[in-house]
Protein backbone atom coordinates (compact mmCIF):
# COMPACT_ATOMS: atom_id res chain seq x y z
CA UNK A 1 0.00 0.00 0.00
CA UNK A 2 1.90 3.40 -1.15
CA UNK A 3 1.44 6.05 1.34
CA UNK A 4 2.42 9.44 1.14
CA UNK A 5 5.41 11.42 2.41
CA UNK A 6 4.90 13.95 5.12
CA UNK A 7 6.25 16.47 3.34
CA UNK A 8 3.18 15.88 0.55
CA UNK A 9 0.58 15.36 2.72
CA UNK A 10 1.61 18.73 4.83
CA UNK A 11 1.73 20.96 1.25
CA UNK A 12 -1.40 19.11 0.57
CA UNK A 13 -2.86 20.17 3.37
CA UNK A 14 -1.60 23.53 3.61
CA UNK A 15 -2.88 24.03 -0.34
CA UNK A 16 -6.41 22.33 1.11
CA UNK A 17 -7.01 25.04 3.74
CA UNK A 18 -5.74 27.65 1.48
CA UNK A 19 -8.24 26.79 -1.09
CA UNK A 20 -10.93 26.14 0.45
CA UNK A 21 -10.25 29.41 2.63
CA UNK A 22 -10.11 31.66 -0.23
CA UNK A 23 -12.79 29.90 -2.85
CA UNK A 24 -16.45 30.63 -2.38
CA UNK A 25 -17.09 27.63 -5.42
CA UNK A 26 -16.36 24.37 -3.64
CA UNK A 27 -17.92 22.52 -7.00
CA UNK A 28 -16.31 19.11 -7.38
CA UNK A 29 -16.10 18.87 -3.48
CA UNK A 30 -19.20 16.73 -2.05
CA UNK A 31 -19.52 14.72 -5.38
CA UNK A 32 -21.42 15.19 -8.65
CA UNK A 33 -24.78 16.20 -7.21
CA UNK A 34 -24.25 14.19 -3.78
CA UNK A 35 -25.96 17.42 -2.09
CA UNK A 36 -29.25 16.59 -3.71
CA UNK A 37 -29.13 12.81 -2.75
CA UNK A 38 -27.72 13.69 0.99
CA UNK A 39 -29.28 15.73 3.31
CA UNK A 40 -28.46 14.25 6.74
CA UNK A 41 -25.80 12.26 7.97
CA UNK A 42 -25.95 9.63 10.98
CA UNK A 43 -22.95 8.41 13.14
CA UNK A 44 -22.92 5.55 15.34
CA UNK A 45 -19.16 4.24 16.83
CA UNK A 46 -19.26 1.15 18.62
CA UNK A 47 -17.18 -0.34 20.52
CA UNK A 48 -13.82 -2.68 20.67
CA UNK A 49 -14.07 -5.18 17.96
CA UNK A 50 -11.75 -6.19 14.96
CA UNK A 51 -12.97 -6.96 11.44
CA UNK A 52 -11.96 -10.59 12.01
CA UNK A 53 -13.75 -10.72 15.78
CA UNK A 54 -17.12 -9.51 13.86
CA UNK A 55 -17.40 -9.67 10.45
CA UNK A 56 -14.58 -12.84 9.98
CA UNK A 57 -17.15 -14.80 9.52
CA UNK A 58 -18.94 -13.94 6.88
CA UNK A 59 -19.77 -15.96 3.92
CA UNK A 60 -21.94 -14.36 1.52
CA UNK A 61 -19.23 -13.05 -0.69
CA UNK A 62 -15.88 -14.38 -1.27
CA UNK A 63 -14.75 -11.12 -1.91
CA UNK A 64 -14.45 -10.21 2.09
CA UNK A 65 -10.66 -10.67 3.33
CA UNK A 66 -11.67 -12.14 6.55
CA UNK A 67 -11.40 -15.79 8.09
CA UNK A 68 -13.22 -18.05 5.37
CA UNK A 69 -11.13 -20.45 4.13
CA UNK A 70 -8.03 -18.95 5.82
CA UNK A 71 -5.76 -20.12 8.47
CA UNK A 72 -4.95 -17.97 11.24
CA UNK A 73 -2.93 -19.14 13.89
CA UNK A 74 -0.73 -17.19 16.93
CA UNK A 75 1.73 -18.72 18.61
CA UNK A 76 0.51 -19.17 22.45
CA UNK A 77 3.68 -17.50 23.26
CA UNK A 78 6.24 -15.53 20.96
CA UNK A 79 9.10 -16.16 23.01
CA UNK A 80 8.06 -20.16 23.18
CA UNK A 81 7.66 -21.37 20.62
CA UNK A 82 7.77 -25.07 22.05
CA UNK A 83 4.39 -24.28 23.36
CA UNK A 84 2.89 -24.88 20.17
CA UNK A 85 0.28 -22.39 18.30
CA UNK A 86 -3.51 -21.58 18.64
CA UNK A 87 -5.77 -21.21 15.03
CA UNK A 88 -9.07 -18.67 14.91
CA UNK A 89 -12.29 -20.89 15.11
CA UNK A 90 -15.39 -19.55 15.53
CA UNK A 91 -16.44 -20.75 18.80
CA UNK A 92 -16.37 -16.97 20.53
CA UNK A 93 -19.07 -16.60 23.30
CA UNK A 94 -22.20 -14.45 22.97
CA UNK A 95 -20.03 -12.77 26.06
CA UNK A 96 -16.90 -12.81 26.31
CA UNK A 97 -14.97 -13.67 29.52
CA UNK A 98 -12.26 -11.04 29.31
CA UNK A 99 -11.62 -7.88 27.83
CA UNK A 100 -8.53 -8.29 26.27
CA UNK A 101 -5.65 -5.52 26.55
CA UNK A 102 -5.86 -2.60 24.38
CA UNK A 103 -3.47 -0.24 25.31
CA UNK A 104 -0.54 1.19 23.77
CA UNK A 105 2.17 -1.05 24.57
CA UNK A 106 -0.23 -4.31 24.98
CA UNK A 107 -1.58 -3.66 21.06
CA UNK A 108 2.42 -3.36 20.49
CA UNK A 109 2.89 -7.01 21.59
CA UNK A 110 -0.30 -8.00 19.65
CA UNK A 111 0.86 -6.85 16.55
CA UNK A 112 4.67 -6.80 17.06
CA UNK A 113 5.19 -9.91 19.57
CA UNK A 114 7.40 -6.75 21.94
CA UNK A 115 6.43 -3.57 24.07
CA UNK A 116 9.38 -2.07 22.01
CA UNK A 117 8.82 -2.19 18.26
CA UNK A 118 11.84 -0.32 16.52
CA UNK A 119 11.05 2.02 13.05
CA UNK A 120 12.04 -1.16 11.14
CA UNK A 121 10.10 -3.64 12.62
CA UNK A 122 7.46 -5.75 10.95
CA UNK A 123 4.15 -6.33 12.14
CA UNK A 124 3.19 -9.90 11.75
CA UNK A 125 -0.26 -9.84 13.83
CA UNK A 126 1.47 -12.96 16.19
CA UNK A 127 0.84 -11.65 19.68
CA UNK A 128 -2.87 -11.59 20.74
CA UNK A 129 -3.08 -14.96 22.32
CA UNK A 130 0.54 -14.07 24.62
CA UNK A 131 -0.31 -11.02 24.80
CA UNK A 132 -4.39 -12.75 26.64
CA UNK A 133 -2.36 -14.62 28.21
CA UNK A 134 0.41 -12.31 30.04
CA UNK A 135 -2.45 -9.89 30.96
CA UNK A 136 -4.89 -12.12 32.71
CA UNK A 137 -1.88 -14.50 33.78
CA UNK A 138 -3.40 -17.18 32.83
CA UNK A 139 -1.70 -20.55 31.13
CA UNK A 140 -5.58 -21.57 30.25
CA UNK A 141 -4.64 -21.95 26.82
CA UNK A 142 -8.41 -21.70 25.65
CA UNK A 143 -8.71 -18.58 27.88
CA UNK A 144 -6.37 -17.03 25.98
CA UNK A 145 -7.65 -18.01 22.55
CA UNK A 146 -10.37 -15.83 23.33
CA UNK A 147 -8.58 -13.10 21.85
CA UNK A 148 -8.03 -14.80 18.41
CA UNK A 149 -11.62 -16.26 17.80
CA UNK A 150 -14.40 -14.60 15.96
CA UNK A 151 -18.02 -15.15 16.26
CA UNK A 152 -19.96 -17.44 13.91
CA UNK A 153 -21.80 -16.41 10.88
CA UNK A 154 -25.27 -17.41 11.92
CA UNK A 155 -24.20 -15.71 15.49
CA UNK A 156 -24.05 -12.47 13.66
CA UNK A 157 -27.38 -12.07 11.56
CA UNK A 158 -27.86 -8.42 11.93
CA UNK A 159 -24.83 -7.25 11.37
CA UNK A 160 -24.64 -9.38 8.25
CA UNK A 161 -27.44 -8.43 6.95
CA UNK A 162 -26.77 -4.90 6.84
CA UNK A 163 -23.48 -6.13 4.75
CA UNK A 164 -25.52 -7.70 2.45
CA UNK A 165 -28.09 -5.06 2.26
CA UNK A 166 -25.31 -2.16 1.66
CA UNK A 167 -21.36 -1.13 1.69
CA UNK A 168 -18.93 -2.87 4.34
CA UNK A 169 -15.68 -1.73 3.94
CA UNK A 170 -12.57 -4.53 4.86
CA UNK A 171 -9.88 -2.35 4.92
CA UNK A 172 -10.79 0.38 7.26
CA UNK A 173 -8.35 0.79 10.16
CA UNK A 174 -8.85 2.66 13.35
CA UNK A 175 -7.05 5.96 14.10
CA UNK A 176 -4.73 4.81 17.06
CA UNK A 177 -3.10 1.24 18.12
CA UNK A 178 -4.87 1.94 21.51
CA UNK A 179 -7.35 2.57 23.83
CA UNK A 180 -11.25 3.82 22.78
CA UNK A 181 -10.71 7.80 23.78
CA UNK A 182 -7.85 8.42 21.46
CA UNK A 183 -9.64 6.80 19.09
CA UNK A 184 -12.82 8.88 19.55
CA UNK A 185 -10.91 11.81 19.57
CA UNK A 186 -9.43 11.48 16.04
CA UNK A 187 -12.77 10.46 14.82
CA UNK A 188 -13.98 13.78 15.81
CA UNK A 189 -11.23 16.00 15.86
CA UNK A 190 -8.40 14.42 13.68
CA UNK A 191 -5.78 13.88 16.75
CA UNK A 192 -5.74 12.86 20.35
CA UNK A 193 -3.60 16.10 21.16
CA UNK A 194 -0.84 13.27 22.40
CA UNK A 195 -3.29 11.31 24.40
CA UNK A 196 -2.71 7.74 24.24
CA UNK A 197 -5.14 6.29 27.23
CA UNK A 198 -8.53 6.60 28.45
CA UNK A 199 -7.04 9.76 31.08
CA UNK A 200 -9.18 12.42 32.88
CA UNK A 201 -8.72 14.85 30.77
CA UNK A 202 -11.54 13.23 27.94
CA UNK A 203 -13.86 13.61 31.46
CA UNK A 204 -13.28 16.76 32.02
CA UNK A 205 -13.38 18.51 28.94
CA UNK A 206 -9.66 19.31 28.57
CA UNK A 207 -9.31 19.16 25.00
CA UNK A 208 -8.22 22.06 23.34
CA UNK A 209 -8.20 21.28 20.20
CA UNK A 210 -10.87 21.86 17.56
CA UNK A 211 -13.60 19.08 17.06
CA UNK A 212 -15.55 18.69 14.21
CA UNK A 213 -18.80 19.86 16.31
CA UNK A 214 -17.01 23.51 16.77
CA UNK A 215 -16.49 23.23 12.87
CA UNK A 216 -19.93 22.77 12.00
CA UNK A 217 -21.45 25.10 14.76
CA UNK A 218 -18.95 27.74 12.40
CA UNK A 219 -20.54 26.73 9.65
CA UNK A 220 -23.74 26.87 10.58
CA UNK A 221 -24.83 23.81 10.36
CA UNK A 222 -26.63 21.75 12.90
CA UNK A 223 -25.98 18.73 14.87
CA UNK A 224 -26.70 16.90 18.19
CA UNK A 225 -24.48 14.28 19.69
CA UNK A 226 -26.95 11.89 21.32
CA UNK A 227 -25.59 9.67 24.09
CA UNK A 228 -26.34 6.76 26.05
CA UNK A 229 -23.13 6.77 27.72
CA UNK A 230 -22.73 7.20 31.79
CA UNK A 231 -19.72 9.23 30.98
CA UNK A 232 -18.59 11.92 28.77
CA UNK A 233 -20.12 11.52 25.51
CA UNK A 234 -17.42 12.22 22.42
CA UNK A 235 -18.82 15.79 21.80
CA UNK A 236 -17.77 16.56 25.32
CA UNK A 237 -14.14 16.17 25.37
CA UNK A 238 -13.68 19.99 24.13
CA UNK A 239 -12.95 22.67 26.10
CA UNK A 240 -15.44 24.87 23.72
CA UNK A 241 -18.25 22.25 23.80
CA UNK A 242 -18.61 23.36 27.20
CA UNK A 243 -17.25 27.29 26.74
CA UNK A 244 -19.53 27.73 23.64
CA UNK A 245 -22.47 26.59 25.90
CA UNK A 246 -22.87 23.94 23.46
CA UNK A 247 -22.88 21.04 26.42
CA UNK A 248 -26.44 22.49 27.18
CA UNK A 249 -27.76 22.77 23.73
CA UNK A 250 -26.34 19.81 21.84
CA UNK A 251 -25.96 17.34 23.88
CA UNK A 252 -29.28 15.41 24.26
CA UNK A 253 -30.14 11.65 25.97
CA UNK A 254 -30.49 8.88 23.30
CA UNK A 255 -34.01 8.54 23.66
CA UNK A 256 -34.65 12.12 22.09
CA UNK A 257 -33.01 10.61 19.14
CA UNK A 258 -35.96 8.17 18.98
CA UNK A 259 -38.27 10.92 18.92
CA UNK A 260 -36.20 12.81 16.62
CA UNK A 261 -36.10 10.61 13.77
CA UNK A 262 -39.78 9.42 14.08
CA UNK A 263 -40.72 13.52 13.28
CA UNK A 264 -38.03 13.59 10.87
CA UNK A 265 -36.15 16.27 12.93
CA UNK A 266 -32.88 14.89 13.02
CA UNK A 267 -30.28 17.60 12.70
CA UNK A 268 -27.65 17.58 9.05
CA UNK A 269 -25.24 15.72 11.67
CA UNK A 270 -26.25 13.19 13.90
CA UNK A 271 -23.28 11.49 16.13
CA UNK A 272 -24.70 8.61 18.80
CA UNK A 273 -22.91 7.18 22.05
CA UNK A 274 -24.00 4.26 22.38
CA UNK A 275 -24.40 3.01 26.20
CA UNK A 276 -20.85 1.52 27.58
CA UNK A 277 -19.66 -1.19 28.50
CA UNK A 278 -22.53 -3.85 29.54
CA UNK A 279 -24.94 -3.85 26.81
CA UNK A 280 -25.24 -1.81 23.83
CA UNK A 281 -22.13 -1.18 22.70
CA UNK A 282 -20.24 -4.72 21.87
CA UNK A 283 -17.59 -4.40 24.42
CA UNK A 284 -17.15 -6.61 26.60
CA UNK A 285 -19.38 -7.90 28.55
CA UNK A 286 -21.51 -6.74 26.24
CA UNK A 287 -23.00 -9.88 24.84
CA UNK A 288 -23.46 -10.06 20.54
CA UNK A 289 -26.97 -10.19 21.00
CA UNK A 290 -27.31 -7.33 22.69
CA UNK A 291 -25.66 -5.28 20.67
CA UNK A 292 -27.13 -6.37 17.36
CA UNK A 293 -30.50 -5.53 19.50
CA UNK A 294 -29.31 -1.77 19.74
CA UNK A 295 -28.03 -1.71 16.19
CA UNK A 296 -31.41 -3.10 14.72
CA UNK A 297 -33.47 -0.77 17.11
CA UNK A 298 -31.16 2.68 15.74
CA UNK A 299 -31.10 1.33 11.88
CA UNK A 300 -35.14 0.55 11.94
CA UNK A 301 -35.66 4.37 13.96
CA UNK A 302 -33.92 5.72 10.82
CA UNK A 303 -35.43 3.22 8.06
CA UNK A 304 -39.16 4.11 9.61
CA UNK A 305 -37.91 8.04 9.53
CA UNK A 306 -39.39 10.84 7.10
CA UNK A 307 -35.46 11.46 6.49
CA UNK A 308 -34.53 8.20 5.33
CA UNK A 309 -34.60 8.95 1.30
CA UNK A 310 -32.17 11.72 2.71
CA UNK A 311 -29.85 9.91 5.11
CA UNK A 312 -26.23 8.48 4.92
CA UNK A 313 -25.66 6.06 7.79
CA UNK A 314 -21.85 5.18 8.95
CA UNK A 315 -21.40 2.89 11.59
CA UNK A 316 -18.30 2.20 12.86
CA UNK A 317 -16.19 0.75 15.91
CA UNK A 318 -13.81 2.68 17.86
CA UNK A 319 -10.88 0.12 18.00
CA UNK A 320 -10.64 -3.45 17.69
CA UNK A 321 -10.91 -3.76 21.59
CA UNK A 322 -7.48 -6.24 21.92
CA UNK A 323 -9.14 -8.96 19.40
CA UNK A 324 -7.20 -10.28 16.86
CA UNK A 325 -6.92 -9.19 13.01
CA UNK A 326 -4.46 -10.69 10.57
CA UNK A 327 -3.91 -7.58 8.55
CA UNK A 328 -1.24 -5.45 9.19
CA UNK A 329 -2.57 -2.11 9.75
CA UNK A 330 -0.62 1.20 7.77
CA UNK A 331 2.70 2.69 9.35
CA UNK A 332 4.56 5.48 8.07
CA UNK A 333 1.19 7.96 8.38
CA UNK A 334 0.86 11.67 8.65
CA UNK A 335 0.15 11.91 12.78
CA UNK A 336 -2.94 14.87 13.72
CA UNK A 337 -0.36 16.95 15.51
CA UNK A 338 3.27 16.45 16.86
CA UNK A 339 3.02 15.58 20.36
CA UNK A 340 4.41 12.70 21.47
CA UNK A 341 2.87 9.85 23.99
CA UNK A 342 4.75 7.77 26.16
CA UNK A 343 3.47 5.02 29.18
CA UNK A 344 5.37 2.54 31.06
CA UNK A 345 5.36 -1.01 29.80
CA UNK A 346 4.59 -4.07 31.57
CA UNK A 347 8.28 -5.00 31.99
CA UNK A 348 9.00 -1.56 33.26
CA UNK A 349 10.75 0.51 30.74
CA UNK A 350 8.58 3.25 29.05
CA UNK A 351 6.95 3.00 25.73
CA UNK A 352 6.63 6.43 23.16
CA UNK A 353 4.23 6.41 20.44
CA UNK A 354 3.77 9.23 17.66
CA UNK A 355 0.94 8.69 16.26
CA UNK A 356 2.71 7.83 12.68
CA UNK A 357 0.73 4.42 12.99
CA UNK A 358 -2.77 3.38 12.27
CA UNK A 359 -4.65 0.62 14.72
CA UNK A 360 -6.31 -2.36 13.82
CA UNK A 361 -9.25 -3.15 11.00
CA UNK A 362 -12.15 -2.34 12.19
CA UNK A 363 -15.27 -3.45 10.65
CA UNK A 364 -17.31 -0.31 8.99
CA UNK A 365 -20.73 0.16 7.03
CA UNK A 366 -22.17 3.04 4.73
CA UNK A 367 -25.78 2.76 5.22
CA UNK A 368 -28.50 4.76 2.88
CA UNK A 369 -30.92 4.36 -0.28
CA UNK A 370 -27.85 5.39 -2.09
CA UNK A 371 -25.72 3.22 -1.63
CA UNK A 372 -25.08 -0.39 -3.55
CA UNK A 373 -26.48 -3.97 -2.33
CA UNK A 374 -23.91 -6.11 -0.87
CA UNK A 375 -20.73 -4.01 -1.86
CA UNK A 376 -17.22 -4.83 -0.14
CA UNK A 377 -15.08 -1.73 -0.14
CA UNK A 378 -10.95 -2.13 -0.04
CA UNK A 379 -8.75 0.11 0.34
CA UNK A 380 -8.94 3.84 -0.23
CA UNK A 381 -9.10 4.90 -3.90
CA UNK A 382 -7.00 9.13 -3.60
CA UNK A 383 -3.85 8.31 -4.47
CA UNK A 384 -2.74 5.57 -2.43
CA UNK A 385 -4.67 7.02 0.64
CA UNK A 386 -6.56 4.23 3.00
CA UNK A 387 -9.78 4.40 4.75
CA UNK A 388 -9.33 5.06 8.93
CA UNK A 389 -11.36 6.96 11.12
CA UNK A 390 -10.25 10.21 9.88
CA UNK A 391 -12.05 9.28 6.83
CA UNK A 392 -15.68 10.25 8.38
CA UNK A 393 -13.93 13.85 8.82
CA UNK A 394 -12.36 14.07 5.38
CA UNK A 395 -15.97 13.32 4.11
CA UNK A 396 -17.32 15.94 6.03
CA UNK A 397 -15.15 18.33 5.41
CA UNK A 398 -15.59 17.85 1.48
CA UNK A 399 -19.08 17.53 2.33
CA UNK A 400 -19.82 20.93 3.54
CA UNK A 401 -16.87 22.48 2.11
CA UNK A 402 -15.10 22.79 5.42
CA UNK A 403 -10.80 22.59 5.87
CA UNK A 404 -9.52 19.31 6.72
CA UNK A 405 -8.55 19.94 10.51
CA UNK A 406 -5.43 18.11 10.62
CA UNK A 407 -2.74 16.59 8.47
CA UNK A 408 -3.95 12.93 9.22
CA UNK A 409 -7.52 14.32 7.60
CA UNK A 410 -6.19 15.24 4.56
CA UNK A 411 -4.34 11.84 4.29
CA UNK A 412 -7.41 9.78 4.83
CA UNK A 413 -9.39 8.09 1.54
CA UNK A 414 -12.84 9.26 1.40
CA UNK A 415 -16.17 7.45 0.35
CA UNK A 416 -17.72 10.04 -2.44
CA UNK A 417 -17.64 7.62 -5.16
CA UNK A 418 -20.06 4.71 -3.24
CA UNK A 419 -22.81 7.38 -3.54
CA UNK A 420 -25.01 5.96 -6.42
CA UNK A 421 -26.68 8.03 -9.28
CA UNK A 422 -30.11 6.83 -8.37
CA UNK A 423 -31.49 6.09 -5.26
CA UNK A 424 -32.63 2.59 -4.38
CA UNK A 425 -36.18 1.47 -3.62
CA UNK A 426 -35.59 -2.18 -2.11
CA UNK A 427 -33.76 -1.32 1.10
CA UNK A 428 -34.63 -3.74 4.14
CA UNK A 429 -37.28 -2.08 6.33
CA UNK A 430 -36.09 -4.46 9.42
CA UNK A 431 -33.82 -6.45 10.63
CA UNK A 432 -33.74 -9.87 11.69
CA UNK A 433 -33.99 -10.62 15.68
CA UNK A 434 -31.06 -11.80 16.68
CA UNK A 435 -30.29 -15.43 18.53
CA UNK A 436 -29.28 -16.10 22.14
CA UNK A 437 -26.42 -18.54 22.03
Amino acid sequence: MVVLSYIAILVAFSISRLARAESSDHGGHGGDGIHDKIKNIVILVQENRSFNSLAGGFTYSKDINGLVNRQFCNPVNVTNPSLGTVCATDTLPNIDGDDPNHGVSGVNMELFGTFHPTPSSTETMMGFVTEQGDTFRTTNVSRAAEAIEFWAEDKLNVMETLAKNFVLFDEWFCAVPGPTNPNRAYITSGTSHGHGQNDNDFNIAALPQKSLFQQLSENNITWINYSNASFAPDSLFYSWTVSSGASKTNIKPLTQFFTDAQAGQLPQVTYINPECCSVQSFHPPSSATDGQIFVKTIYEAIRASPQWDETLFIMTFDEHGGFADHVPPPQNVPPGDNIIYTELAPDGKNVTFDFTRLGVRVPTYLISPWVGQGVIEHGGKNNGKVYTHTSILAFLSNFFHMPFLTPRVAFSSTFESLILNKRRDNAITTLPTPPEF
